[in-house]
């Protein structure tokens, strides 16, 4: 009797794994036209899948998450769902907003995938608004300085006529 259940056992665990690869084959077309329309590798794509759902579009998780990539609804009205909660099981509606949201979370993480797979569950505001803080910051420190790689003078972009004159004065005796 152990040795037919062990057997049973055995035979159930090499079609689970089966299971899940057929899923990713029937859902493979889809998963590459959303990818390439986002910029996202395929095979990030098809991991956040494998974490979430593992290709149960119909299922809904803890906190509202519902489909293939188990986005919530309020993220997918952040990237411009309009429809209702239902509408997010099925697997193309789901795929379109949750892969662009996953390219939002994939710039934030520059490319790291593993990084990417967090943002995407945990959210990458923060990442997002830091990345934008140090690119004003580098553009601001490059507007300081002329084309010949010099600071400007401190005085703003549009200088008062006098002191304009008095640097242009002291360039000229410099370059004397």
């Amino acid at each position: 009797m152990k040795i037919l259940s062990i057997a049973a056992l055995l035979a159930a665990a090499l079609f689970v794994p089966q299971a899940a690869f057929a899923g990713e084959a029937d859902y493979a077309e889809m998963v590459a036209m959303h990818a390439r329309a986002n910029g996202v590798p395929e095979a990030l794509v098809h991991r956040v899948i494998m974490r979430e759902s593992r290709y149960q579009p119909g299922l809904v998780g803890h906190g509202g998450t519902i489909g293939l990539m188990q986005i919530k609804l309020a993220t997918a009205r952040g990237v411009g769902y309009t429809g209702d909660a239902a509408g997010l099981r099925d697997p193309n509606t789901n795929l379109t907003y949750a892969v662009k949201y996953l390219a939002g979370a994939y710039r934030a993480a520059n490319g790291d995938h593993a990084r990417a797979v967090r943002y995407f569950a945990g959210g990458y505001y923060y990442a997002a608004k830091r990345q934008r803080q140090e690119t004003v910051q580098q553009a601001s420190n490059d507007a300081w300085l002329e084309p010949n790689g010099n600071p400007q003078p401190m005085f703003g972009t549009v200088p008062h006529k006098k002191l304009a004159q008095r640097v242009r004065n002291a360039r000229a005796q410099a370059a004397q």
